[in-house]
């Protein structure tokens, strides 16, 4: 039984420590407003630097605005409205 409780606790540290490290990696949140067909949509996406941060809030935003891959590229290739970003 005793052994049973070690296991756990090993478990218990590993996942603790994954998340640590995992949350240290994802410091800077953006949110990009995009329009597209006369529709604006907002996301916010969170990564380990403002660009990755973007091009996430930026893809997200365009697959709720577009259909097909056609416009997705189109909508992906636009300008964003606004971005603001956090560290």
């Amino acid at each position: 039984m005793s052994r049973t409780y070690v296991g756990i606790l090993i478990l218990l540290a590993f996942v603790a420590v994954v998340v640590y490290l995992a949350m240290g990696q994802f410091d800077t949140r953006c949110r990009v407003c995009v329009q597209f067909k006369g529709q604006t949509v907002c996301e916010t996406s969170v990564a380990s630097d403002p660009e990755s941060a973007q091009q996430q809030a930026m893809f997200s935003a365009c697959s709720q605005l577009t259909n097909g891959v056609t416009e997705s590229f189109n909508c992906t290739g636009r300008a964003p409205s606004s971005i603001t970003c956090e560290e």
